[in-house]
Order: structure tokens, then sequence, then C-alpha cells
């Protein structure tokens, strides 16, 4: 008996050493499971992290074991060692970001209930679920790591043929079952960062808002005005309103993954915000494409120099002799007046021998013309005794003009304009003036009256117009689309009512190039040239060696004029 008094004595004691080691043992092993069921601590909750803050010492484990919420127990916000718990509100006044999109993580649930699966949910993400009546029942299988409220509720509802609503803007959701009938359809809004939700104009009409209206063209300026409205919200998109293409890009491909039946889509360019009705099924889809267009695009500074160099050199050397038209001499024979046919007694009498009338029936002899220059038909004017008019020789336009005369003009033209593109964006940039070609006349006449003539100046544009489209890669090269062009006016040879008339020239380059960021592209190459050469000799002595230069006069011009185009492109780093 006293050695099996003794023996309980040791077991009593052994047991009273143990057990505290025992609790401190299990409640180490258990630590890291009951912390995947009951997530981190604080009010948003968040992923367990892999890595422990470093410091000098570890901390101390906690001297109790943490506890999950009872389902259905107000959810408890933060409060200080000792503070009566506190019940939170049901709605708050500003939401930073859906409860939906809060941390969770990890879960492992093999076979449980669906009641179970959301009790851990909710004790991680401190969002509250209402389970409809036959659906707890269900069963699920669930390996999670790291994710959202949201795509946990989307993976795994969706497949047992649930859904869930927010009531409110508050933390609790209803789970239920979807109708078959009646399509359970969410309206969710989208606000996009960087997309426009505005028409973008096309290039003609982005030049034709810059520009002045051209009256001597088509042009009206008035290209544009309906894509200018695009601040006006638009109305809904889907299957009552027309299926045609829009404008905004975005718009298009959000619409190409909605339900054809079902699906909805309105914008708002306000706030620039993306209104979607449709099935829930399609939302993390639309969700993908706006996370992975909605990006910044990155902007190019391009700098542009544009050079022009007009040269012009004329040279006038010679004797020219005569006129301009090589005018030596001027003869004009005499002349007399005949009246044959007409004479009175031509018929009935003789006067039809005479082919001239007699002088008496011309004028006094001797008579002088108060005409001082030469007439084409009466030469002088001057008449004789016998009716006759005297006729000229003259060698007044006899002259030599001596040439020596050479001049050389220059003239250049340096601009520096500077703009700033958004990534695949044209950019366009216009030095243009409307010049004066010519003078247009138009007469108009009603009820057979006599018409009235109204004159007015044609114009047309003329000057520099630079467009470019500028593409950033990863690489950091930066593909340009460049096409200048360069339009001048240059004197015609003909004229019109004494008015000189001008003729345009056009002068352009379009390309393709790629190039790294600060690199310059030039481009060059656009001359135009111009060279006219008159010789004026004196026939046979022109000809003659060494003496014919003294009757030749040679003028020569010639005009160059280069256009370089310098292109700089630089991304700018926010």
């Amino acid at each position: 008996m006293n050695i099996l008094r003794v023996f309980l004595m040791c077991a009593l004691i052994v047991e009273q050493v143990l057990f505290p080691v025992s609790q401190l043992f299990a409640q180490g092993t258990d630590k890291s499971f009951t912390q995947d069921l009951q997530g981190p601590s604080g009010d948003e909750g968040g992923p367990i992290l892999e890595d422990q803050p470093s410091g000098g010492d570890e901390a101390a484990p906690p001297s109790t074991m943490p506890q999950g919420q009872t389902p259905g127990a107000p959810i408890e916000q933060g409060r200080a060692v000792g503070e009566a718990p506190k019940e939170a509100t049901m709605y708050e006044d500003v939401e930073s970001a859906s409860p939906l999109d809060r941390k969770i993580g990890p879960i492992r649930l093999k076979g449980a209930p669906l009641s179970t699966f959301l009790d851990v949910v909710s004790a991680q993400s401190k969002v509250n679920f209402i389970i409809t009546e036959g659906v707890e029942a269900k069963t699920i299988t669930v390996f999670l790591r790291k994710t959202t409220v949201r795509e946990a509720l989307e993976l795994l509802l969706r497949v047992k043929g649930l859904t869930y609503q927010r009531i409110g803007k508050s933390n609790t959701y209803v789970v239920q079952k979807r109708s078959a009938e009646a399509p359970n359809l969410i309206t969710k809004i989208y606000t996009l960062n960087y997309i426009p939700l505005i028409p973008i104009a096309s290039t003609k009409e982005e030049l034709s808002a810059i520009t002045s209206q051209d009256v001597s063209s088509s042009l009206t300026g008035t290209e544009g005005d309906a894509s200018a409205q695009g601040g006006n919200q638009q109305g809904p998109q889907g299957p009552g309103a027309a299926e045609k293409d829009s404008p905004i890009a975005i718009i298009n491909i959000v619409r190409s993954v909605l339900s054809k039946k079902n699906g909805k889509i309105a914008t708002d360019p306000r706030t620039n915000t993306l209104i979607i009705t449709d099935v829930p099924e399609v939302f993390p889809q639309v969700e993908q494409i706006i996370a992975e267009l909605d990006k910044k695009a990155p902007q190019i500074l391009i700098e542009a120099q544009i050079v022009e160099i007009n040269t012009d050199r004329m040279n006038e050397l010679g004797i020219e002799w005569g006129g301009s038209k090589g005018e030596m001499a001027y003869f004009a024979g005499p002349a007399r007046l005949t009246d044959y046919g007409l004479r009175p007694g031509f018929f009935s009498g003789n006067q039809w021998q005479q082919f001239f009338p007699s002088t008496t029936d011309i004028g006094s002899s001797g008579g002088t013309s108060s005409s001082k220059s030469i007439d084409p038909i009466f030469s002088t004017g001057q008449q004789s005794s016998k009716g006759v008019y005297y006729g000229i020789f003259s060698l007044a336009q006899l002259q030599a003009i001596f040439r020596a005369l050479i001049s050389k003009g220059e003239a250049r033209y340096l601009g520096k304009p500077k703009i700033v593109a958004m990534n695949n964006k044209t950019a366009i940039i216009q030095i243009a003036r409307d010049a004066a070609m010519g003078v247009q006349s138009t007469v108009s006449s009603a009820g057979g009256g006599a018409g009235s003539a109204s004159t007015s100046v044609e114009r047309r544009r003329v000057g520099l117009l630079f467009k470019v489209t500028p593409q950033v890669n990863k690489e950091g090269y930066v593909t340009l689309i460049v096409q200048p062009s360069y339009t001048d006016t240059v004197a015609s040879a003909v004229t019109t009512q004494g008015s000189t008339v001008y003729d345009p020239i056009s002068r352009g380059a379009s390309t393709m190039v790629r190039v790294k960021n600060g690199q310059t592209v030039v481009i060059g190459g656009m001359l135009s040239s111009t060279e006219a050469k008159s010789v004026k000799k004196v026939p046979l002595l022109g000809y003659i060696p060494i003496i014919g230069w003294l009757f030749t006069s040679v003028s020569s011009r010639r005009t160059n004029t280069d256009l370089v185009i310098f292109v700089t492109p630089t991304i700018l780093v926010d």
C-alpha cells in the first residue's frame, strides 16, 4: 500500500509540472492555423505577411490565443486596452475603398459547408454575410492563399449558381440563388483615370479648328463642330440603342465583352466615368480590360527647327543693241486716199478711169496736219499739194545699251516651334498666311438689264504645315511619323488685267523613322532651284569671234531655295 501511495503522489507531481508546458507547446503549434482562420488584425484586414519585420529582438509570443468573433456579433473596431468594445456604424460618410477589395487568405477548406467558408471570409475581412434559406447546405472545397473578397466570391459563388448583393453602403452582403428567368443584373461605375471619354477629333478637323477660314477654297472652318461637343453626357448604349461604333475606342472595346441581351453601357464625360449594367459574370473581364488599358500614356516633347535659305544671283553683261525687241530702224511709206467705186459720176461718167481723185477734191495744197505722231495709215500726217501723205524713215531707235550688273541676294528663315504630344496622337504645327495669287472678276446681270462687275482677290494658303505622330516603346525608342510640307509663291510670266499673277510651289515629305530618346532626325533635300538665261545678239555681227561680244548681251538669273527640318523627340518623365 505504501508503494502505491508513493506512486500516486509522484504521478500528481509530474502532472502539475508537465501540464503548463504542454499547454504552451499546443498554443505554439496551433498559432499558424488559428491565424489562417482569423486573418490579420485591424479594421481593413490584409494578407498574411511572409516576411517578418527585422529587428533586434523577436516579438514575444502572445499570452492568450486569438479568438474569432461569433457569427452575427457586432464588428469590433480598434480600441485601446481596457476600453469597452464599440459597435461599428452601419453606414460610412465617405468610402475610400469597397469592402470587397479587402485582402483575405490563406483559406483551406475541404468539403466544408458554404456557411463555414463565409464565416472564415467574414472573420478575416470584417464583412457581414446573410445567407438565404437553402444555400447554407452547399459544400465547397477551396484552397486560397492570398486574394480579395471580391475575387473569392466571384470564383466560388458563381460556380455554385449563387449571387450576392450589397445592402446600401453597409458592409453586409446577401448571398442568394441566381434566378434563371429574371437575370440578376447589377450596375457598376468605373472612373477612368487616363482615358478621356470625349471624342478625339481627326487630323483634318483639328487642322480646320486652328486655321482661319479660307475664303478661296471649300474649307468653311465649321468641320469638327459636332465632335467638339464631346462634353455632353451620352445615353445608354446597349441592346436598346443603335449599334454604331462610338468615336471613343474604350466604349467599343467594353461593349464587345458585354452580353448581347442584357449588357448596357453609358458614359459621363463630366466625371470621366463608365456606367455598365449587365450580369455579374461579365464584370471580371470588364475590370480586367479597364485595368490593362487605363494606364498612364507617356508624353513626348517635340522640338522642331525649320531652316529655309533663299539665294538669288543675277548677271547682266554685254551690249544690247536696239530696243527691248531689237528695233533698229523704222520705215513708214507714203499714203494717198482713194474713193474708187464710190465717187459721184463713177457709173454715169468717166470717173472710173481715175483711181485717185483730183488734188482739188482732197484739200488745199501744202496742207499740214496737226498730228505729230507716226500714224500707221497716213505716216507723218503731212500732205502734199498732190494729195499724198509723206512717209518716214527713222533711225531713232538705233541705240546701244551697255549692261554690266551682278546682283546677289540671300534670305534665311529660322523657326523653332515646340509642342507636347501624347503617345500615338498627332501633333500639328502650322505657320501659314493667305497670299493673294491673282485678281478674279465676276459679272452678274438679272432681268436682261446691264450687268454689274465685281473684282475680288483670289487667295491661297501658303506656309509651313508640320505634322508628327510619336509612339514610345518599352526600350525607350520613339517611332515618328513625320509629314512636313511647305508652300510658297513665285511670280508667273502670265499677267491678268495688268496685275502680276503668282504660282504656288509646294514641297513636302512623309516618312516613318525610329530614334532613341533625345536624338535628332534631319529631313533635308527639299531644294527648289530655278535658273533662267537669256542671250541677245545682233545677226551676223554677233557671231563674229571677239568682235561679236560687242554685239551680244547676256542676262542670267539663278534662284535656290533649300528647306531643312530638324526634329528632336524627348520623352517626358513625371
